[in-house]
């Protein structure tokens, strides 16, 4: 199965705020944590999702056959 360029977005998004939350979780790199917050507000801006949940970090994603489709939007 080929992975396609949603898919690899996706992934990077979905590596991206893990990184996010393990900083956030650790209390400290605040520099580490805007740098990696303005990389999942480019990237999900790219992907199509709305300021609402960029800023709220809730991202969703139809998949089908083992790929992402589409991104949820509201």
């Amino acid at each position: 199965m080929k992975i396609t360029p949603l898919d690899l977005q996706w992934q990077q998004l979905m590596a991206l705020c893990e990184n996010e939350a393990s900083f956030r979780a650790k209390g400290h790199h605040a520099r580490l944590l805007k740098l990696i917050g303005s990389d999942i507000d480019r990237l999900a801006h790219d992907m199509g999702f709305s300021e609402r949940r960029i800023a709220t970090r809730d991202f969703r994603a139809e998949r089908a056959n083992g790929h992402i489709v589409r991104v949820v939007n509201d």
